[in-house]
C-alpha cells in the first residue's frame, strides 16, 4: 500500500550490473578480441595509440554503452510504469495492467531495434561514401 506523499516505484535508479558483465569482460571470456563496444572504423584510427590509451578509450566506450543502456532501461520501466499501472490496491499487477507492461514492453523494443537497426545501416553508407 502506497501512503500519501510515498512513491509506488523506488526513486533511486537501477544499479549497475556487477563488472563482470560488461561487454568486454563476455567477449575476453569467448575469446573475442577485447571489446564489442567499439565499431572497426574506430579501431582503424587507434592503431597509433599505446596499447594502454587503445585500453582506455575501449574502457569509455564500456562505460558510454553501459551508461546508455541503463538510461534506456529506466526510461523503458518508468514510461511502461506510468502509462500501465492506475491501482494501487493490491501488491501485484492486475491482468490488464499487466497485459499493458507487456504490450508497451514489446512495443518499446521494437522500436529501439528498429532505430538501432536503421543506425547501423546509415553508419555503413557513410562508411562506403568514405572508403569508396
Amino acid at each position: 500500500q502506497v501512503l500519501a506523499g510515498q512513491s509506488a516505484w523506488p526513486s533511486r535508479p537501477l544499479r549497475r550490473p556487477p563488472a563482470h558483465r560488461d561487454l568486454a569482460s563476455r567477449a575476453r571470456r569467448r575469446g573475442q578480441p577485447g571489446t564489442m563496444a567499439a565499431p572497426q572504423p574506430l579501431m582503424a584510427g587507434m592503431e597509433n595509440m599505446s596499447q594502454r590509451d587503445q585500453h582506455a578509450v575501449l574502457e569509455q566506450l564500456n562505460e558510454m554503452q553501459m551508461a546508455e543502456s541503463m538510461n534506456t532501461f529506466n526510461g523503458l520501466v518508468e514510461r511502461c510504469f506510468n502509462e500501465c499501472v492506475t491501482s494501487f490496491r493490491t501488491k501485484s499487477l492486475e491482468n490488464a495492467e499487466e497485459q499493458c507492461v507487456q504490450r508497451c514492453v514489446q512495443k518499446t523494443m521494437a522500436f529501439n531495434q528498429r532505430v538501432a537497426q536503421r543506425f547501423q545501416e546509415k553508419q555503413q553508407q557513410i562508411n562506403q561514401k568514405m572508403g569508396g
